[in-house]
């Protein structure tokens, strides 16, 4: 087996979930994502005594629109659950959502939606110790901050104001203990803005199934006018007028489609491009914010949507208040470390 595939496998089990011997982990996966499952399953079977691995096709054709009762009972007898598999449109409300929040109640939950050879081979190569030095680092000053300022070259300039009474949240892909939930790959830290202002110039990916359709922005940008925290749908701009409809449609889905949900600071950098994945891309070095839901569960925020989609823009130069810690898509290492 390949080498990197072994390395990152070995990753998740050892130093992301941190099995331990008394624990009993099972494996959720697909037939396209077996064998980065199967990974998985080699070494925790040589940590936990008790490893269950399940196929979501033997269950039913996809895309699941419940969690298999089989599932569930050997995610309730389970301290870690390690899901992997490819996401299928309409699987997230009434079959990923009730797998998470039943693994949470009796132990920890490793996301891993749409991984793939690429994202084992790049963003899975990741000293996540680092990464998370990194994460809360950030964090601690995004924290202290009311505001933040993004510019880019492309024409990215946007000002968030946050609230004291919502959460940031660092994702830092070290998930260790009872409760604990995260995507992997890893790195970033994000919370629900309390307003935000100014144009947003997508030129990196955009997410939900944007990224996999469209791919990487670079030649036909997404410039999005915001304006009390909302898209400005009219306004918005692109030369690829396929992408532009779609995503105007997406936007006005329900009341809250086009509210800014998410504002994030990518931390992981050890990668070096995006691979057109949103599960990675997000976690590059840099600012990504998000149309729709809040993940209020996290972040504290009183609203919802049935919508999420990310936006990436590149080479983002970013103050917190009057602090820059960020210039042309790098991090500045002394501003971060002074302010600690």
């Amino acid at each position: 087996m390949d080498e990197l595939i072994l390395r990152a496998g070995k990753s998740i089990v050892e130093t992301c979930s941190r099995l331990m011997p008394s624990e009993t982990a099972i494996i959720v996966t697909d037939k396209k994502t077996i064998r980065i499952g199967e990974t998985i399953k080699i070494f925790a079977e040589k940590i936990a005594e008790e490893v269950i691995f399940h196929v979501l096709e033997d269950y039913a054709n996809r895309p699941l629109t419940f969690l298999p009762e089989e599932i569930a009972a050997d995610i309730k007898k389970s301290d870690v659950t390690y899901y992997c598999a490819q996401s299928k449109p309409g699987e997230l409300k009434d079959f990923r959502k009730p797998l998470v929040k039943l693994a949470l109640s009796v132990g920890r939950e490793i996301h891993m939606p749409n991984i793939e050879d690429k994202i084992m081979r790049s963003g899975m190569q990741a000293d996540y110790y680092k990464v998370a030095s990194l994460t809360y680092l950030v964090t601690s000053i995004a924290v202290r901050s009311k505001r933040a300022r993004v510019t880019t070259p492309s024409g990215t300039d946007i000002t968030a104001e946050f609230s004291e009474k919502l959460r940031w949240v660092p994702d830092t892909g070290l998930l260790w203990y009872r409760g604990m939930f995260g995507n992997l790959p890893a790195g970033e830290t994000y919370t629900c803005p309390g307003n935000v202002k100014g144009v947003m110039v997508v030129d990196g990916i955009l997410g939900d199934f944007f990224n996999e359709k469209y791919g990487n922005l670079e030649n036909v940008p997404v410039t999005i006018p915001v304006e009390n925290g909302r898209a400005q749908v009219d306004a918005i701009a692109c030369n690829d007028e396929a992408l532009l409809q779609e995503l105007k449609e997406y936007l006005t889905q329900d009341e809250n489609a086009d509210r800014v949900g998410e504002f994030a600071c990518g931390t992981n950098t050890s990668l070096r491009g995006f691979v057109e994945n949103m599960l990675q891309d997000e976690k590059f070095p840099g600012i990504h914010m998000a149309f729709g839901y809040p993940f209020p569960e996290d972040t504290g925020a009183d609203w919802e949507s049935s919508g999420h989609i990310d936006g990436i823009m590149t080479r983002c130069s970013v103050w917190f208040d009057d602090t820059q810690i960020m210039e042309d898509g790098k991090f500045i290492e002394e501003e971060i470390l002074s302010l600690q």
